[in-house]
């Protein structure tokens, strides 16, 4: 079963798999760049986290219309290697995972929008967009996760 799964992802093309990790990955480097780089432009750092959490959901589109909703796990990376746990850090797509995928980028690209209006004279808005970044990362983590150690990690993200 897991080399039939192997092969299908082989057989979709990095590209598919690239995909799948840049919408994990983009809300990520959107919430370090604003931490790093534009914590003190406020309509920048609104700007670029939201366009990173869109651009998130468009892949999230082309990724399910690209998929075909069957499922497979993306190349797992060793993680932690320990005598007698080998713990990997991969990504599983099949069609509930897409259609959450969709779910989670749609409302947080909604509510950020939203936020821009809402948070306005709040003296922290960076830190704001910084912070909600990172927890669309963490959920798009919880979502797409293939073991249980990788989900556990991004649960205590959310929190």
């Amino acid at each position: 079963m897991e080399h039939a799964v192997a092969q299908h992802a082989a057989g979709s093309g990095s590209i598919l798999q690239d995909l799948a990790w840049m919408v994990l990955l983009i809300p990520l480097v959107m919430a370090a760049g604003t931490t790093l780089l534009i914590r003190k432009d406020r309509t920048l750092s609104a700007l670029f986290n939201i366009s990173g959490v869109v651009l998130s959901f468009l892949l999230s589109v082309v990724l399910l219309f690209a998929f075909g909703g069957s499922s497979a796990d993306c190349t797992p990376f060793r993680w932690l290697p320990v005598e007698g746990l080998d713990v990997r850090i991969g990504l599983h797509l099949d069609g509930l995972s897409l259609l959450m995928l969709l779910v989670v980028t749609g409302v947080a690209s909604l509510v950020m929008i939203y936020s821009t209006g809402y948070m306005h004279e709040d003296a922290s808005y960076p830190r704001f967009f910084s912070s909600l970044s990172l927890f669309v990362f963490s959920m798009l983590g919880i979502v797409l996760a293939d073991n249980f150690v990788m989900m556990f990690l991004f649960w205590e993200l959310v929190g």
